[in-house]
């Protein structure tokens, strides 16, 4: 994510006019040297970039919340130059049909966890190892640092800007009819699982059944018996209802999932610098925001859950899983560019 730059994130409204005046003077000198020498500089007018931010965040959620302060701010500090409009709740697809449309050129922005960026920047994948992180202050960390830094210039490769680091936050394994205390109590089931080899290898390693779909298709598929059971944070599995098709909820924390607001490389070159500049001013005051309401939003959903009547427990033989998901590192090393290098990184972090 670019860093904002001193004060920015505080403008005072002197300041702000000043960057809009910038702004339009950078697209008044484009039209002059643009227009034909009979035109009328006064009629002639400049169409605004427009930018669609997309999310399969159900509103009313710390993501969609997010998007909408991202919308708010742009239109109130780039005025004219941009055009933005909201899409939540999966309204284009799902999340690998977002990072493709964004890829594209047909999204600006789109809000999406690592795990969906991954199917195009495969570097992501060291963020969603099973078992290799246990709290958020070491993704913080190594988000930060040289991990991090790594991270971004693997995603302006294949065709992505960071915005900003959000999250989705831990895993946990929700079930129908049991704990998951031990790798063998996975045996069998068909678990639904995020289409990423990463958590369809993991769960193969721990002797499940894994069954990649898309987010849209796990409510019914639980209703209708084709999954025994997912993993997800508990704030997601809250906010689309996913919950109330399980009783057994083990409190693994086996996957720790960021997300990202990313812009369209495309896109984003289209926007003179001064408005690239502003935009990205707000980057780390989103990021802060964005992680502080969806940790209080998980805290507040497993609250919700035990409200519910879902049976809750602490995982127990962390450890056994963690043996089990050792392989599921080495694939990652072993089929992505630099990935060594990277889990060293986030080993690192990890400590």
């Amino acid at each position: 994510m670019s860093q904002p730059r001193p004060n920015s994130t505080e403008l005072t409204h002197s300041g702000r006019r000043a960057a809009r005046l910038v702004v339009a003077s950078l697209v008044a000198v484009s039209v002059a040297i643009a227009a034909p020498a009979d035109a009328d500089p006064v009629a002639v007018k400049v169409a605004p970039v427009n930018i669609k931010i997309a999310t399969i965040a159900p509103p009313a959620t710390p993501w969609a919340s997010l998007v909408q302060r991202i919308k708010k701010t742009f239109k109130k500090d780039l005025g004219d130059a941009v055009k933005v409009r909201t899409y939540l709740g999966g309204a284009l697809g799902g999340e690998k049909d977002l990072v493709q449309r964004c890829l594209s050129g047909g999204l600006g922005m789109i809000g999406v966890t690592t795990g969906a960026l991954a199917t195009v920047v495969p570097e992501l994948n060291v963020l969603e190892l099973p078992y290799l992180w246990t709290d958020e202050a070491q993704v913080d960390k190594a988000l930060a640092g040289p991990l991090g830094e790594a991270l971004k210039k693997a995603l302006e490769a294949k065709g992505f800007v960071l915005f900003a680091w959000s999250e989705n936050g831990f895993r946990h394994f929700a079930t129908k009819d049991r704990f998951v205390h031990k790798p063998d109590q996975l045996k069998g089931l068909r678990m639904r699982a995020q289409p990423s080899y990463v958590h369809t290898s993991m769960y193969r390693a721990f002797g499940a059944a894994a069954n990649p779909m898309p987010a849209p298709e796990v409510p019914g598929a639980l209703s209708s018996g084709v999954v025994d059971g997912y993993d997800n944070s508990l704030l997601y599995a809250y906010a689309t209802q996913w919950f109330g098709s399980i009783k057994y909820l083990t409190l693994s924390g086996h996957i720790y999932q960021p997300a990202a607001v990313v812009w369209c490389k495309r896109v984003y070159d289209k926007l003179p610098i001064p408005v690239r500049d502003q935009a990205m001013s707000h980057s780390a005051k989103m990021e802060a925001a964005g992680r502080a309401m969806v940790r209080a939003g998980n805290r507040a959903a497993l609250q919700k859950h035990k409200d519910a009547g879902v049976q809750v427990e602490d995982q127990k033989n962390r450890g056994q899983f963690k043996a089990l998901a050792l392989p599921v590192w080495a694939e990652f090393a072993s089929k992505t560019p630099g990935g060594k290098n990277l889990l060293d990184q986030a080993k690192t972090a990890a400590r």
